[in-house]
């Protein structure tokens, strides 16, 4: 931070004018000297190197800023989202050791402990450990449009001394380096609780290294580091939860190029990227699913002319994408193309240059416009990118670098580059700076022997090994030992392969995920799943067939493109677009959501009496998955209106479909 300062101290560091109490716009001057009292604060608390604190609260400003003077004290975060449930931020708050001190969002998130706590009859909030008992001091990032006087009520209530952390930092100066301890790449930094999908989740230790692996990391020198780096003075806009990994990490790494970090909502997202224009975000698949539906749907609405030639310029911009790789070289197989077959592709990559240039124009700039204008990059992670959205995003000419990792690798293994991107389903790209990636035979398990490598091009599980990967899980070494090896290989669980031509990593799929027919074949659902999401019809989709005869696709339908094809009235689909909307919302309650529930779950039962649209959506799903074996082949639909979602349990909160919560939800209906 101070060698920011130094060469970067006037320029913006931070703008929040959305989710603190008051706008935060702060240079890097500003944000060290702010950082330092941070730290200050939590020295007056007697936070010491080696303590662990809780931060349980969402984006904001005022986050990072506890976050790094926490870290600054020698102390770690243990992080979680305030929309977890109460229980799940006990257990947390309990098994991360946090010393007595708990930093949560704001009061709302302090109500909800409470009251959790009366009703499970436990004292105070609830919050308590083995080391340090019950919490002793509470530090709200927030007031939340809070009166001092209510705030003092719930003090009085709780019996715990309740601060607000604006007013400490305003209350203190900043720490002095001498006062400082001094502090190893080995020491720990933060706790991530991991959001698995089912049990508890896992405390995944990070330290000081890890993050600094994260923020120095690269493939190899970029051949144009303009594009492919952050430039001093570019803004990202940040709308994925800090707590989360990826986004921490992407925030960091930045700040670290003395860029500025833009904080959004749901809500104020598409005003502020035209009021920002940023160069650079961060997002999962699930917000670049619902842009390009958006976009798609405005395109459906419009005239006859317009149509076609959305339809002509995305046929000359999938034939420019396609050719353009065999002219580069990148491809998916054994060998790379003849000098020949590239040369051709060159040639035709000319000729529809000028249908481009027009198609970006009058149709893809529109795309872009709404993205602000100066987007260089977008980082995808969190969760596999489907192929559909690659062809969508590549044919607007906006550059999507893939990021693929798990927390417990900070997150990033490996990732793609926007100067050699090869744009197939699935590629992640080829490993990070000092990182190894090896494919191994799933029967092949950890032991006295390292496991050997298998041959490119054969699928098998992910190994990845580096200075990101974490130490271990915090107090569970049982769960250490199965994920990391005596050879410092981390099992990632995902199943893929390394490309012959590229050395690409190419994802097929989760270990856990395999379906098996009951003829035993073994099926990857992920590739099928993304071939699957080119019908215009779906929004979401999961395979199901274990230990059955044939796949069933649960599809998540589109009410828009339900109306464009005459199966809802234009009134039924605006509700019912609302309601998808108001559910998709990670803000959303279930207490919101229960009349959007009876209307999408009135609609999809009457939507799975028409034979017709089954038959549609059968002739949609055979014509996207005719590439795959007969037995790969869908068999049945179940036609769903309501969104995998975190409000009704089956989003994770980073954006992955908890398949065993659908199932539970489902299993009853489609055997019935």
């Amino acid at each position: 931070m101070s060698e920011l300062t130094k060469l970067c101290g006037d320029k913006r560091a931070l703008l929040d004018e959305h989710l603190c109490d008051e706008t935060i716009d702060v240079t890097f001057s500003e944000m060290n000297d702010l950082v330092h009292r941070s730290a200050k604060v939590f020295q007056n608390l007697g936070v010491k190197k080696g303590n662990n604190i809780a931060i349980l609260g969402e984006n904001s400003a005022r986050w990072l800023m506890a976050d790094h003077g926490i870290q600054l004290v020698g102390g770690a975060s243990a992080v979680r989202g305030a929309d977890a449930p109460a229980a799940e931020l006990r257990y947390i708050y309990e098994h991360s050791d946090s010393s007595g001190i708990a930093v949560l969002q704001g009061p709302k998130l302090l109500a909800k402990l409470a009251t959790d706590a009366k009703k499970q009859g436990l004292p105070g909030l609830g919050l308590s450990n083995e080391s340090f008992g019950s919490v002793k001091t509470i530090i709200l990032l927030h007031r939340e449009k809070k009166k001092d006087s209510d705030i003092k009520e719930m003090e009085e209530s709780l019996g715990i001394p309740i601060h607000v952390f604006g007013d400490l930092l305003a209350s203190v100066s900043p720490a002095t380096e001498d006062s400082l301890p001094d502090l190893e790449q080995s020491d720990l930094a933060t706790i991530v609780y991991t959001s698995g999908t089912t049990g508890n989740p896992k405390g995944v230790m990070l330290q000081h290294g890890n993050l600094l692996h994260q923020i120095g990391h690269r493939t190899r020198p970029s051949i144009n580091y303009e594009k492919a780096e952050p430039i001093p003075g570019e803004t990202m806009v940040s709308l994925l939860p800090v707590w989360h990994i990826t986004e921490r990490s992407f925030e960091l790494w930045m700040a670290g190029r003395g860029c500025s970090v833009v904080y959004s909502t749901i809500r104020t997202f598409k005003n502020d990227l035209a009021k920002h224009k940023p160069q650079w975000m961060v997002l999962v698949p699930r917000v670049l699913e619902k842009v390009a539906l958006g976009v798609q749907a405005k395109f459906a609405k419009g005239s006859a002319p317009v149509k076609f030639l959305v339809k002509v310029f995305t046929h000359t911009a999938a034939s420019r994408a396609k050719h353009s790789k065999i002219a580069n070289g990148l491809i998916v197989g054994e060998s790379k193309p003849g000098r020949v077959t590239r040369l051709k592709s060159r040639a035709i990559v000319s000729l529809l240059a000028p249908l481009n240039v027009v198609g970006n124009k009058l149709v893809w700039s529109k795309v872009k416009d709404g993205f602000g204008g100066r987007l260089k990059t977008i980082i995808a992670g969190g969760s596999a990118l489907p192929g559909s959205l690659e062809s969508f995003y590549e044919n607007c000419g906006l550059n999507i670098i893939v990021g693929y990792g798990l927390t417990e690798c900070s997150p990033l293994l490996s990732h793609r580059r926007s100067d050699t991107n090869l744009i197939v389903p699935g590629c992640v790209g080829l490993p990070c700076l000092e990182t190894e990636i090896r494919i191994i035979d799933p029967n092949d398990k950890a032991g006295d022997i390292e496991r050997a490598a298998l041959p490119d091009g054969t699928p098998g599980v992910v190994l990845g090994r580096g200075p990101q990967v974490m130490p271990g899980y915090y107090k569970n070494p049982d769960a250490t030992a199965e994920a990391i090896d005596k050879f410092g290989w981390f099992d990632t669980g995902d199943l893929g392969k390394i490309n012959p031509a590229t050395g690409d990593l190419i994802l097929t799929g989760r270990a856990k995920d395999t379906i098996v027919l009951l003829n035993g074949e073994n099926i990857e659902p992920v590739p099928i799943e993304d071939a699957i999401m080119q019908s215009k019809f779906i929004e979401q989709v999961m395979l199901t067939g274990q230990d059955g005869r044939r796949l069933t696709a649960i599809v998540v339908l589109t009410p828009n493109e339900l109306v464009n094809a005459g199966f809802l009235e234009a009134e039924e689909g605006t509700a019912l677009r609302k309601a998808n909307e108001k559910i998709n919302d990670p803000k959303c309650i279930s207490k919101e959501a229960e009349e959007s529930y009876l209307l999408l779950r009135s609609a999809s039962k009457r939507l799975r009496e028409s034979d017709e649209l089954k038959k549609s959506l059968l002739i949609d799903l055979k014509k996207f998955t005719k590439s795959f074996r007969q037995w790969e082949q869908v068999s049945d639909v179940y036609v769903i209106l309501e969104p995998f979602a975190m409000v009704n349990g089956m989003l994770t909160q980073s954006y992955k479909v908890k398949r065993a919560s659908v199932m539970d939800r489902y299993s009853s209906e489609l055997s019935g």
